[in-house]
């Protein structure tokens, strides 16, 4: 898989630290500004009906040390770094939504356990993160993502697209499943993104 560096991946997750701690093994311990999604997607008792899903959406980037990254059933305890993503996503049958995410930057490690360094800064190959989209009536719908990231299409910006995973959330989505793709760009000029995803969400 093709990979880039952190400096590029910055604005890759737009979905994108000064690098904090790139030997960090772990996340820290939880914070409580994004839903800790510790479990597996909540199957609904009812009878929960399959829609279509799809959006567009803008983010903003903003780097975070190790330790203000909380929890996430999808980070790994690998050296890596984290960001702190939030937008706005116009989503068909849920009107615009606000999006609040935390993701993990994934290094690339040699042969001895260590981040690969190309031009001073780590290589990351892979984005994971827990996210909230909110629609206008305070239901969230919670989802995890892992994602592939792509080689820089210019200077300062980057590409990346993955699998996200809904599992549950607030109100009427407390038992929502069901998955998307989504694919985006990053400006790491701007510390600005944007990405759309499409897929099923059962609620």
């Amino acid at each position: 898989m093709a990979a880039c560096s952190v400096r590029a991946s910055v604005l890759l997750c737009a979905l994108g630290l000064p690098l904090g701690s790139c030997a960090d093994r772990s996340p820290a311990a939880p914070t409580d500004h994004i839903a800790l999604l510790t479990a597996g997607p909540v199957r609904s008792s009812s009878s929960p009906v399959e829609r279509p899903i799809k959006a567009d959406c803008t983010t903003t980037i903003t780097f975070i040390a190790p330790g203000n990254a909380g929890q996430c059933a999808v980070f790994q305890p690998v050296p890596s770094a984290f960001i702190a993503i939030g937008g706005r996503c116009e989503t068909a049958h849920l009107g615009r939504t606000d999006l609040n995410a935390v993701q993990q930057l994934v290094f690339q490690l040699d042969g001895t356990g260590q981040p690969v360094i190309v031009g001073g800064q780590p290589v990351v190959i892979q984005l994971r993160n827990c996210s909230t989209l909110t629609a206008a009536n305070g239901d969230g719908l919670d989802h995890t993502t892992i994602g592939d990231v792509m080689p820089g299409l210019g200077s300062a910006q980057v590409a990346f697209s993955g699998t996200m995973t809904f599992v549950g959330g607030t109100g009427r989505f407390s038992a929502a499943s069901g998955s998307a793709r989504f694919s985006g760009t990053a400006s790491l000029a701007t510390n600005t993104g944007a990405f759309s995803f499409e897929g099923t969400l059962v609620y």
